[in-house]
């Protein structure tokens, strides 16, 4: 009964997503730092090849994410659906 839950569903999803954001800023910053300092050390480089990293896997959990949003929103059109069909035969029956 629980378009409260679903909702709550969404908000964590929304909430992860803007965290996410969050960390791909960083990674945009530190990667223009990088670029204006010119560093090529080996240092510089290991850092930049983890951040790639990180973007991918970031990249993966937004496609998590998004498949499990439209779960919870076609979810919630079904039993919206339902109730208005429920509703149609209650006010049929009256």
């Amino acid at each position: 009964m629980s378009y409260s839950q679903d909702m709550d569903h969404l908000m964590v999803l929304r909430d992860k997503i803007a965290q996410l954001r969050k960390e791909i800023a960083e990674i945009q910053r530190s990667n223009e730092q990088l670029r204006r300092e010119g560093s090529n050390g080996a240092d510089a480089q290991l850092a930049c090849v983890k951040r790639n990293e990180r973007l991918q896997a970031i990249q993966q959990e937004l496609v998590q994410l998004a498949d499990l949003g439209r779960k919870v929103v076609s979810t919630e059109q079904l039993r919206e659906k339902h109730r208005n069909r429920l509703h149609l035969v209650n006010k049929r029956a009256s």
